[in-house]
């Protein structure tokens, strides 16, 4: 049994729906995350019609001194599944988990000692994004979505180079006291993603820092095809524009940036229509592109010891994410705008 650090105790909070794959690896690593008597595990379910309840049955009759409670989530949304997992939880301090995460050695261990030691709001580590299967095009997705081409200068998924410990704008999965979210007024159900940006955002206002500790991380598996990679990201550019309406200050230059490029090719097109440069200066924009997403496809690609297949399906990859989330994010506008008015 290892030595409690204090008294503070620890509920981990999982949002799931339909996880049967994942939520069984998520569990099997959380299990000795931190001393028993001072620990659970709240998995809170949107009412899963596949594995997961019984993959959860089976993992609590493997570890019957675990606490282990499971919540109905009707609404099924993160959000309402978070506000209901931290409303539910005995626990001082939450962590805030994933079914599709599965945290290094000592994570939750290593998050609650910073929260004590420091002034942090909130405490998370690097994702290590893996493929969401054992296909290129997983392995394409994966690589795209660890790129600063694709994703830009987000520090939880650009890997563990950097210092071992800074302030960041936001992470991903993080512990956090229970006390602060009661004080934030939990996780706004509004948003049903960019829910996590929002809080961390609401917590950095509120004086808190929020730190990447980089001696751990978390493995995060990416979506396996295009199809579901570029239905995340149009959510995920969709959201990120009603968090702009309510939040103007939380806007970061990357989340401008693949808006701005669509914008220009959708202008730019257009003027072709009647006036000729503006076909030059779209072919040069298109070309430019190209140019950078296969030269930055290529060096993804070289890291998995791979050819000019995958060097083709990661640019297709970074397209894909571009041109989703910049349309989601740019009709996002025009639809709160409307409502709004």
């Amino acid at each position: 049994m290892q030595t409690s650090l204090s008294p503070e105790t620890v509920s981990v909070v999982i949002p799931c729906y339909n996880e049967e794959r994942f939520i069984g690896k998520a569990l099997e690593q959380l299990a000795d995350q931190f001393d028993t008597e001072r620990y659970e595990i709240i998995v809170v379910d949107g009412l899963s019609d596949d594995r997961t309840r019984a993959v959860i049955n089976e993992f609590t009759k493997r570890y019957p001194h675990l606490t282990v409670t499971v919540v109905d989530n009707p609404a099924r949304n993160i959000p309402t599944a978070l506000n209901l997992g931290v409303a539910a939880a005995n626990g001082t301090i939450v962590a805030r988990m994933d079914a599709h995460a599965v945290p290094s050695n000592g994570y939750i261990r290593r998050c609650v000692e910073v929260l004590q030691a420091g002034t942090a709001g909130v405490v998370g580590m690097p994702c290590m994004v893996r493929a969401g299967a054992e296909t290129l095009m997983a392995r394409a997705i994966a690589a795209a979505v660890s790129h600063p081409f694709g994703i830009g200068d987000a520090k939880y998924r650009l890997g563990s180079s950097g210092p071992p410990q800074e302030s960041v704008d936001t992470v991903a999965f993080a512990c956090f006291r229970k006390s602060l979210w009661k004080q934030l007024g939990g996780f706004n159900e509004s948003l049903l993603t960019n829910e996590d940006y929002d809080f961390n955002y609401r917590v950095r206002q509120a004086g808190f820092d929020v730190v990447l500790d980089r001696t751990g991380h978390c493995d995060y598996f990416a979506r396996s095809t295009l199809g579901g990679l570029a239905n995340q990201y149009w959510r995920y550019g969709s959201w990120k524009a009603r968090m702009a309406r309510l939040h103007p200050g939380s806007l970061r230059l990357r989340h401008l940036v693949a808006p701005t490029f669509l914008t220009s090719l959708i202008i730019l097109f257009l003027l072709a229509l009647f006036w000729r440069p503006a076909l030059v200066l779209l072919g040069f924009e298109t070309i430019v592109y190209l140019v950078l997403a296969l030269t930055c496809g290529w060096q993804a690609a070289r890291k998995q010891h791979a050819g000019l297949a995958m060097t083709a399906l990661i640019a297709i990859a970074f397209f894909t994410i571009h041109t989703t989330w910049g349309t989601g994010f740019m009709l996002g506008l025009v639809r709160s705008s409307a409502q709004k008015n």
